[in-house]
């Protein structure tokens, strides 16, 4: 195995161009030099209080540019990277935890009121790194302030890692209730980040725009993807992310040229008449995935710019970013026309499989597999997880060979592009987010008035984006708003129901299990009953 790892982008960057700006966010900006010297710093800082290779590091900051900064330093550290929604319930923050076992956390200021509420449980943490004076309390454990750290210049560690080591744990949504990390290793990602460069021609003249959250798989491109070019990354502040039709002033102010974006933050922009040919002059290439946009969104904004590059872009968290990419070159003929996901990327192959596991036949849905360089090692800690995901190739001829099987239903046209079909399951993808509709209900049933809870994905033809719509029956029911109070305890807002409706008793289909399909449409009538999108 090589020696090239993740954090050799930075290192190869700072040596090229030491001036050029890396990073840039509402309140700083850092050069690949500066970058260079703090992740250092903090390298040095994690190893000198016992962390070693491939000890977990968690982060639980607000976005900016200190994130970029935390995430090399502990890479440099030769340690894994595990970001956290500083935002969610305590309960799920406690669930990462306990599970991938950090031996050192990096915070702001803001994150620890939010460590203090689960550090009777942070038995594996040894070590806080505090960016940010700070007078609050952490508890017992020692800390570190960044600012206290000496600003003398000093060389990268020596890396121990591999690149078969992993870099990064992301959890996502799981089926059990409980949240399941992704392990993604450095050769997952220097083999999409060297791809993607390439193929959409990224140079270190680019203003790459950070919208993803840390914790989610799409901030992988946003990083590496601009260190690997030389770039600079615009991180694009919460509160914009709040009110995205300012995002257009972001992106003229930081003269940003590419963008890799959720799909239902263009539907967003597109539906609210945000569009206008005379803005966004400096953007170039638009990237959208994480779910399907809608073509007549699509339509929409190459409409209004018919000379930026679009691209429809496909890939789970278990396969490191993007597997398959449609670049898309003329105008869609009409809003019914689906948009493909195009063809996969370099060293990935994807095949889809029908029930018997055998090769579909062209134009015949069934599941979408995924094999090659990208597949993570699997679900940090739980064997089982990972043997039911990643399986061995039925079409294969080795032992070795593995798949990912990934839910998705999907078929290869005649023209040769793959469509994207659905879901397989009861899992979704939701405002950018994967989200397993079971985590919800279980939360729900925690309750103890609740006795039998269902979620599901509503369309609506008074909304341009679906709806998560939960559904409730028991004999002592409490108050819609007071079970969505409580259920906001337990998950995070992403993944909180737009509206939960009380029901006298669940409807069943034939073989006794909820009919999921007489709920949507349960909620349908009620809605256009209601008229204005409200039920009453």
């Amino acid at each position: 195995m090589g020696r090239y790892l993740v954090q050799t982008y930075l290192d190869e960057a700072w040596r090229a161009n030491p001036d050029q700006v890396a990073v840039v966010d509402d309140q700083r900006s850092m050069t690949y030099g500066q970058l260079y010297r703090d992740a250092n710093r903090i390298a040095h800082c994690l190893v000198s209080h016992g962390v070693r290779r491939q000890d977990r590091v968690a982060i639980c900051m607000k976005r900016s540019a200190q994130v970029v900064m935390a995430i090399l330093g502990i890479l440099k550290a030769d340690a894994i990277y595990v970001p956290l929604d500083s935002k969610a319930p305590i309960e799920r923050i406690l669930k990462v935890i306990r599970d991938c076992r950090p031996s050192a956390i990096i915070c702001d200021d803001a994150a620890l009121p939010v460590l203090d509420g689960v550090k009777a449980h942070m038995g594996s943490v040894r070590h806080l790194v505090v960016c940010g004076v700070s007078s609050q309390s952490s508890g017992d454990l020692p800390r570190t302030l960044l600012e206290d750290m000496p600003l003398d210049a000093v060389p990268a560690p020596a890396y121990r890692n591999i690149d078969a080591d992993a870099a990064y744990i992301l959890y996502t949504s799981g089926s059990t209730g409980s949240p399941k990390g992704v392990a993604i290793s450095h050769l997952n990602i220097l083999n999409y980040i060297d791809w993607a460069v390439e193929y959409f021609a990224i140079t270190s003249t680019d203003r790459v725009l950070g919208t993803a959250p840390f914790h989610f798989d799409m901030s992988t491109f946003d990083i590496f993807a601009t260190l690997k070019a030389g770039a600079t990354l615009c991180i694009a502040p919460e509160r914009l992310l709040l009110f995205p039709h300012k995002l257009f002033d972001l992106i003229e102010e930081e003269r940003v040229t590419v963008w890799k974006g959720v799909s239902s933050l263009l539907m967003y922009l597109s539906s609210t008449n945000s569009l206008r040919k005379d803005r966004i002059p400096s953007l170039q290439k638009v990237l959208f995935g994480g779910e399907v946009l809608a073509t007549k969104h699509l339509i929409n904004w190459m409409q209004h710019y018919p000379n930026k590059r679009f691209y429809n872009v496909y890939g789970p968290t278990e396969a490191t970013g993007i597997s398959s990419c449609y670049s898309v070159e003329q105008l869609p003929g009409s809003p019914s026309e689906p948009i493909p996901i195009g063809k996969p990327c370099a060293n990935t192959e994807i095949f889809i499989l029908t029930e018997d596991n055998s090769l579909a036949d062209i134009g015949e849905a069934g599941e979408l597999c995924i094999r090659g360089s990208g597949l993570s090692m699997g679900y940090w800690g739980d064997e089982e997880k990972t043997a039911r995901a990643f399986v061995r190739n039925p079409l294969g001829c080795t032992q070795n060979d593995r798949i990912y099987r990934t839910g998705d239903l999907a078929r290869l046209r005649h023209d040769g592009w793959l469509e994207y079909l659905g879901r397989k399951d009861f899992q979704v993808k939701f405002m950018g987010y994967r989200i397993e509709l079971y985590e919800i209900e279980q939360a729900m049933l925690t309750q103890d008035s609740i006795h039998q809870a269902a979620v599901v994905l509503c369309d609506t033809t008074q909304s341009e984006v679906p709806e998560l719509v939960a559904f409730m029956a028991g004999p002592n029911l409490l108050d819609p708003d007071s079970v969505m109070e409580e259920l906001g305890r337990a998950v995070p807002s992403y993944m909180l129901p737009k509206r939960i409706i009380p029901l006298a008793e669940m409807p069943l289909n034939d073989r006794g299990k909820t009919d999921r399909g007489a709920l949507r449409q349960l909620y349908q009538n009620a809605v256009q009953v209601a008229g204005k999108g409200e039920i009453l």
